[in-house]
C-alpha cells in the first residue's frame, strides 16, 4: 500500500490519500505501507507531537518500505531570509500554502526523530521549492 500524507491529494494517484494523522491510523495496518509519503504533513503539528506522530507513521511501513519527507527547513530559510536570496511574499507562499501550519522544524530536528529502524537514504534541499527531501528506508 502505498500512502500520501497532506492536506491535499496527490498528483499520483497511485497513492491513497490521509489528510490526518487518524484516517491514516485507522486506514493502514501495521507493516502495510511499502511507500509513504510526508508532504507537508509534519508541519500540521505542534513541535511536541511531531516524535509521537514519526513513530506511528513508522510502525505502518513494512521491511524495506520508503518513508519520503517534503518539509520545509526553517534554518536554511531563515539563511536564504536574512541573505535576501528570497523575500518575505516567497518566504509566505513556501511556509503557508493555504494550510494550517502548526511548527516549523529543521532537517537536522527531523532526522532526529527518524526511529533506529529506519536508514536514511537520501537526503537533499530542493532549490526549486525550497523544501528538504529526506527518503529512509525500513532495515528492520
Amino acid at each position: 500500500m502505498r500512502i500520501h500524507l497532506s492536506s491535499s491529494g496527490p498528483v499520483d494517484k497511485s497513492y491513497k490519500w490521509a489528510s490526518n494523522i487518524v484516517s491514516f491510523n485507522d486506514m493502514v495496518q501495521d507493516r502495510e505501507a511499502t511507500s509513504i509519503v510526508c508532504d507537508h504533513f509534519f508541519s500540521s503539528f505542534s513541535y511536541d507531537e511531531i516524535p509521537e506522530v514519526m513513530k506511528i507513521i513508522a510502525s505502518k511501513m513494512r521491511l524495506k518500505s520508503e518513508l519520503t519527507i517534503v518539509q520545509p527547513d526553517i534554518i536554511i530559510l531563515s539563511q536564504k531570509l536574512s541573505r535576501e536570496e528570497i523575500d518575505e511574499k516567497s518566504l509566505n507562499g513556501i511556509l503557508f500554502r493555504g494550510e494550517g501550519v502548526k511548527s516549523l522544524c529543521s532537517t537536522e530536528t527531523i532526522q532526529s526523530l527518524i526511529p533506529d529502524n529506519l536508514q536514511i537514504t537520501q537526503k537533499h534541499f530542493d532549490v526549486v521549492t525550497s523544501n528538504i527531501v529526506i527518503k529512509a528506508r525500513r532495515t528492520q
